[in-house]
């Protein structure tokens, strides 16, 4: 009886090792040269004021210091900040959770006339920019008096076209015998999403909140342009303060250490959730 030795000679596994270890090295410089400036803020956020503003710089600081960190929380209401920005975050995502999951669920399992067309005007909606729809948007949300409210942070933004396409992706995916089945059994359309269709879409549904959360966290230019009063000011908003300070000038290490204040949640947030986020990623498919 004879064998087939399938196994790789010594000299096709150093090639394939010495592969590996290039590829290895590559992505970890690619890495490190994407972390950089984020590290580079990190240590730049734990110097003495002077040492900030020493030339040429130094990459880490002399002496240690929480100094700029006590001034981010001393000099503007900063709790304030990361508060308004937990609350709009928060209400941002449990919104555009809802209600694509409500939106990805009839266009993809429900039979009704103009589907097709509804979810290819949701599609196209994901073509214009921003920009376009700035001024009418703020005119009005302005006009319904929701400005300096949380109202006006977060209603502009409950609705998100990526998360109706991304979950009606997924959910084309569930053998459809399963909706069957159910009608079968007596189960109602609500009830066969909330019991079936939940809770085998998790992993697309926790990728998807995330993207929201981290997307909404890093709003800058609508609640600049929404809020003018500090007490409903956003974290991104508020690091602004430390860079336009009248009596101190501009006060690098305490925007430094208010922007590792405000990566850190988002950080948290990717670090829980990176195993769920990735397979989410993975078995969200392209089916049309």
């Amino acid at each position: 009886m004879s064998s087939t030795n399938t196994s790789p000679s010594p000299r096709g596994r150093r090639r394939l090792d010495m592969g590996e270890l290039a590829m290895q090295i590559f992505l970890f410089s690619v890495g490190l040269a994407i972390s950089l400036p984020i590290i580079i803020a990190a240590f730049t956020s734990f110097k003495a004021p002077q040492e900030v503003i020493t030339y040429p710089p130094k990459f880490f600081p002399s002496e240690w210091t929480l100094r700029n960190y006590e001034v981010a929380f001393s000099a503007v209401p900063f709790a304030r900040f990361l508060l308004n920005s937990f609350i709009q975050s928060s209400l941002i995502t449990v919104g555009q959770v809802l209600f694509s999951v409500l939106a990805a669920f009839a266009l993809a399992t429900l039979d009704f006339p103009g589907r097709e067309a509804i979810f290819f005007i949701i599609i196209g909606s994901l073509m214009i920019p921003f920009e376009l729809t700035f001024i009418p948007n703020f005119q009005f949300v302005t006009g319904l008096g929701w400005a300096n409210a949380y109202s006006g942070l977060t209603i502009p933004f409950l609705a998100s076209a990526f998360g109706v396409f991304l979950l009606r992706q997924f959910f084309l995916s569930i053998p459809r015998d399963l909706h069957d089945a159910s009608l079968i059994d007596g189960a109602s359309n609500w009830r066969y999403l909330w019991t079936i269709v939940v809770p085998l879409s998790k992993g697309a549904i926790g990728a998807f909140a995330i993207f929201a959360f981290l997307s909404a966290w890093n709003q800058y230019l609508w609640p600049l342009v929404i809020t003018d009063t500090v007490e409903m000011r956003t974290i991104q908003i508020g690091i602004r303060f430390f860079m336009t300070n009248i009596e101190r000038g501009a006060d690098w290490g305490a925007v430094m250490a208010g922007s590792i204040i405000a990566l850190l949640p988002t950080l948290a947030a990717f670090l829980v959730a990176q195993k769920q986020l990735v397979k989410g990623i993975a078995m969200t498919g392209l089916k049309g």
